[in-house]
């Protein structure tokens, strides 16, 4: 079991978060070293073992499941997300819970949030690189917020 801390520290990973439509595909670039990672359905989150922080998110999600939306983006804090518990550097851990979580579009500000967007008072949301908002409550990820490049 793993769950997800905080480091309210202003440092974030550079580079650009892409979306290609034809790929159906997120990508970071440039990539960051990541050795574990954590999926939301076919998306993972890549973790540098030796920090334990997420480095970027990448990974299938396809557009054609998307939900046409109004989204109210949330106020964040920069700095690291954080993993910590049972895991091993070289593995890939599922989300529990992300099976059935929605992705919502908001065409007009180009977010995409994947899990629940609605947001209530424990939520904390973390800018851990550029255009990538984690959404944690109680130590587990309820949600991805994020403004990709669509090419």
């Amino acid at each position: 079991m793993f769950r997800f801390k905080i480091n309210n520290n202003n440092k974030i990973h550079s580079g650009s978060l892409m979306y290609y439509r034809d790929e159906n595909s997120f990508d970071f670039i440039p990539s960051n070293n990541t050795d574990i990672f954590l999926l939301v359905g076919y998306l993972h989150i890549g973790i540098d073992s030796e920090t334990m922080t997420a480095q970027q998110v990448w990974g299938l999600q396809p557009y054609e499941c998307w939900i046409k939306k109004t989204l109210d983006v949330p106020n964040f804090i920069l700095g690291e997300l954080m993993v910590e518990g049972d895991i091993v550097p070289g593995m890939t851990y599922r989300i529990e819970g992300c099976e059935n979580w929605t992705t919502e579009f908001d065409s007009e500000t180009g977010w995409v949030c994947i899990g629940e967007s609605k947001k209530i008072i424990n939520d904390l949301f973390i800018k851990f690189a550029d255009d990538t908002i984690a959404v944690i409550n109680n130590g587990k990820l309820k949600a991805l917020w994020l403004k990709p490049i669509i090419k």
